[in-house]
């Protein structure tokens, strides 16, 4: 946490110092910028109607007029038949992940180069900077942002260096998380801090914090200053979401906490996962292609994608939690069982403390350390969760969620339907817009990995 604080400290102080550069030292014509406080809480009144239900509400952001997001996972809820959820373009999908994966390994590379080149620099600590982003990972995030760039209109390298931003950010995360939960595995392979040590791994993951931070300030010159500064400013609430997620999570497993239901699942899911990996990624992708920054002009749209992105988030985590259990290490990338070795409350162990009649057992076992836990162990919880339903409520419940989301993408007429190439981009591929927004919906629930 101390790592976490003194990041936050160097976060702020660098906002302030731009903030300086840009209203005293470069006055420009005052606009309204996009902070959290405004565009991403308040909702237009008109919007009561994207409020799905009262059966579970999730307060995704703090409001002065207590607005909620709501979720409904009632057993009413009307699902689409399998036959049909079941079918995505993975064409769609492959292609632009891969080409995200080009784009943003490159200038992620580029970026390392000219910092690892400048006199007096520490060569070794930059070859560890690039072994998580390097690692075959899916580069979700990179291709939502531009996806939403260029869904509405946008050119798709005005997000490239946001979305290369996204990609740091999110293997800080990971580094650091790895420790804090003693994962083994990360992408097929060993996790950094078993490879070079916590001390050493933490180290990267700070430094690969403020590596993101650098790129965001390269924004000023690819889309001015007031949408650098939304930027800015969502990137902070993004940041300060996943850590709060995080410590809900953590302190959930040390205090071994046994009376959690979905909605404090919701809760922590929003906040440690839905921000950064879906809400975030869509609100700038939105931001950085959109012909005005005025906060007026955005705020339906934004409040939609938010609600968009809020419901798919929460069914990907889901849908992660369950190949955790029932994935494979080759496919999945990451420890097969490793969320139940180290007792994190997901929303199948939730379940099943509350409906099994060996809950005091699974208690017992979820509160020893790590490295006391045997595969007879895990295995009980395991055919628990089979005897009492609880995976198949999760993949129950993130089904509904996608189809949720379904909807109200239906309704998201500000983007176009295509976005064809245009000769200045480079880099991007046509299904960079919509058509991989469109399909990411069913790709959350079904993928493998």
């Amino acid at each position: 946490m101390e790592n976490i604080k003194t990041f936050m400290f160097t976060f702020f102080l660098i906002i302030l110092v731009f903030i300086a550069y840009c209203f005293l030292i470069c006055p420009a014509k005052k606009s309204q910028t996009l902070t959290p406080s405004v565009v991403t809480v308040a909702l237009p009144k008109n919007q009561d109607n994207f409020i799905l239900s009262t059966t579970i509400s999730v307060e995704t952001i703090p409001s002065t007029k207590s607005e909620v997001i709501s979720v409904n996972t009632s057993p009413n809820t009307t699902v689409e038949t399998e036959e049909k959820k079941l079918y995505y373009n993975k064409n769609i999908i492959n292609e632009a992940l891969e080409c995200s994966r080009d784009l943003i390994i490159n200038k992620i590379k580029e970026f390392v180069q000219t910092k690892q080149d400048i006199t007096g620099s520490y060569s070794p600590l930059y070859k560890l900077l690039t072994d998580y982003p390097f690692r075959i990972g899916k580069m979700l995030r990179p291709t939502i942002c531009i996806s939403m760039t260029r869904a509405i209109g946008g050119l798709g390298h005005w997000a490239l260096t946001t979305a290369a931003a996204l990609e740091l950010y999110h293997n800080a995360f990971l580094i650091h998380d790895d420790i804090e939960d003693g994962s083994e595995s990360r992408r097929g392979k060993d996790t950094l801090h078993r490879l070079v040590g916590i001390p050493r791994a933490i180290n990267v993951g700070n430094a690969t914090q403020v590596l993101a931070v650098g790129l965001l300030l390269e924004n000023l010159s690819l889309v001015g200053v007031t949408k650098t500064m939304n930027i800015l400013h969502e990137i902070e609430f993004m940041a300060q979401q996943s850590v709060e997620g995080q410590a809900m999570e953590l302190d959930w497993v040390a205090n071994n906490t046994d009376n959690l239901g979905d909605q404090d699942y919701f809760q922590m899911c929003v906040k440690k996962t839905c921000w950064y990996t879906f809400m975030t990624p869509c609100r700038l992708g939105l931001m950085i292609g959109y012909p005005e920054a005025k906060a007026e002009d955005l705020k339906e749209p934004l409040a939609l994608i938010t609600r968009f992105g809020m419901l798919l988030g929460i069914a990907f985590q889901i849908q992660d939690d369950l190949l955790n259990l029932q994935g494979t290490l080759e496919a999945y990338g990451k420890e097969i069982g490793g969320d139940l070795y180290e007792g994190k409350r997901t929303l199948m162990l939730n379940h099943v403390i509350k409906n099994s009649h060996q809950s005091e057992k699974i208690l017992q076992i979820l509160s020893l350390e790590r490295e006391n836990k045997t595969q007879e162990n895990i295995a009980f919880i395991l055919d628990e969760m089979v005897k009492y339903e609880s995976i198949e409520h999760g993949w129950k419940v993130a089904k509904t969620l996608a189809e949720q989301a379904a909807n109200i993408f239906d309704s998201l007429d500000f983007m176009l339907l295509e976005t064809p190439l245009k000769p200045e981009e480079f880099g991007n591929t046509a299904v960079h817009d919509r058509r991989f927004m469109k399909e990411l919906i069913n790709y959350v629930i079904y993928r493998s990995k």
